[in-house]
């Protein structure tokens, strides 16, 4: 089976360095998983549809293993829960807002159509950040030999962050697609002048490549799987 050769990116945090460093990382497609992290939802969303959703559609024609993960905080939904502590002072949440009486019995997270599971494509609900924290995933990429993650998805900050970093922990190989994922800028952190657009942006992806592992782009992903198939 033709190996995947995706271009790399990562920050050398050393003298006389201190920048960039490229090299293309060559692959077995049945050790690499694209994971995707928490783009549910309808809204439409820039970055889902230039970006993510063509290396979906790439990770899928060259028999990728696909998983997905998803919040759902009905699974903590407990009065003394510290994060919804944490959340009703920083982002304003109404107390009691996730008490069970409050939640749907019913839910099941809806993604644009140019993202959304196929069937066969396991999709894990988390109750925090990490989504392998109290999940089966590790359990899932295990099973099948996964050796490489190649991620997506929300928020850089905060999920995505986490996921990728419990990868690494579980000894995962990741490759972040960094136009595939973003969050959002606070007042005083836009910057325009920054390709990324701001502080928290820019912060989060230097410590990606220079701590977590590499990145790439959607466009150089989807390059790299064409390659398998010409």
């Amino acid at each position: 089976m033709p190996e995947l050769n995706i271009p790399i990116r990562y920050y050398r945090d050393f003298a006389p360095h201190y920048d960039y460093a490229y090299e293309t990382l060559s692959l077995k497609r049945e050790e690499t998983a694209f994971l995707v992290v928490d783009v549910d939802g309808k809204a439409p969303n820039p970055t889902t549809e230039r970006f993510i959703a063509p290396a979906l559609a790439a990770a899928r024609n060259i028999g990728l293993r696909v998983a997905y993960v998803h919040n759902d905080l009905r699974l903590v939904a407990d009065p003394g829960n510290i994060v919804f502590e944490i959340w009703g002072k920083t982002k304003g949440m109404k107390k009691n807002a996730w008490q069970p009486s409050t939640l749907p019995k019913h839910w099941e997270p809806t993604y644009l159509d140019c993202v959304a599971p196929l069937p066969g494509e396991p999709n894990f609900p988390k109750w925090v950040w990490s989504g392998f924290r109290d999940t089966t995933l590790d359990q899932h990429l295990r099973s099948w030999g996964i050796q490489t993650v190649v991620a997506v998805g929300y928020s850089l900050r905060a999920c995505f962050y986490g996921t990728i970093i419990d990868a690494v922990y579980n000894n995962y190989r990741v490759i972040v697609l960094r136009d595939g994922t973003n969050a959002p800028e606070l007042p005083d952190t836009k910057d325009e002048s920054l390709p990324e657009g701001g502080w928290i942006n820019r912060i989060f992806l230097r410590n990606i490549e220079h701590l977590v592992g590499y990145t790439s782009t959607s466009a150089d992903f989807v390059a790299a799987c064409q390659g398998v198939q010409s």
